[in-house]
């Protein structure tokens, strides 16, 4: 009888893939971080994440099983948990999947208990996406900005103050006085008057100015 059982084990172990075994317990909530995914792009997106090492060899993450959300076009923002294993890398997939070729994937490795941005976004035609942790810089009276910029040649003002952007990077937090038009890009005025005074966001901006806006 003890024979039986044991072969009936070992069969059952074979019959699944190291994959499916790992997948089914990869992460704990010791191994857990929060992500808020940003679309800020005018196309409809899917996100994917895997565990990208697998024995040594990448994961693909373009499978249904994968997939985390689907945003809509621009502003679209969504709030995940994702559990991951300790001392292995993400691999993070961003698709449009109603536009020929464009997709981007990228791998990072990620800490535990940490809050992230995802953000999506466009560099010229191309895709691209980039991620960071999230960062509250909030203070009373002022609206508090950090800008991503999605490409070269971008400057931020206020007054007489400027601040050269650099493309595919986050800037220091800057503060913010006059919701419409206190902050220019390029000497376009910016509107923030759907922020909140006192708190602090994500701004992707462009050539055109304002792009996407997130609480952080």
């Amino acid at each position: 009888m003890r024979t039986i059982l044991l072969a009936s084990a070992m069969l059952t172990l074979g019959a699944c893939s190291s994959e499916d075994i790992e997948t089914a317990n990869f992460g704990s909530d010791y191994y857990k971080s929060d992500y808020q995914l940003i679309n800020a792009t005018d196309l409809e997106l899917d996100f994917y994440m895997a565990n990208s090492e697998l024995d040594g060899d990448e994961r693909d993450p373009f499978k249904d099983k994968y997939k985390v959300a689907h945003l809509a076009r621009l502003e679209e923002i969504k709030q995940i948990s994702h559990e991951h294993n300790v001392e292995r890398e993400v691999s993070f997939y961003v698709h449009a999947p109603y536009a020929s070729k464009a997709s981007y994937k990228e791998a990072h490795k990620v800490k535990r208990d940490r809050h992230y941005q995802w953000l999506a976004w466009k560099s010229g035609d191309a895709l691209s996406h980039s991620l960071f942790e999230k960062h509250e810089s909030n203070k009373e009276g002022v609206i508090r900005v950090r800008l991503f910029a999605t490409q070269a040649d971008l400057h931020a003002s206020q007054n007489d103050n400027q601040l050269t952007l650099t493309a595919g990077k986050v800037s220091d937090f800057q503060s913010v006085q006059q919701c419409n038009g206190g902050l220019k890009i390029n000497q376009i005025p910016v509107n923030l008057c759907d922020a909140s005074f006192g708190r602090s966001y994500l701004l992707v901006v462009g050539d055109q100015g304002r792009i996407a806006l997130a609480l952080e």
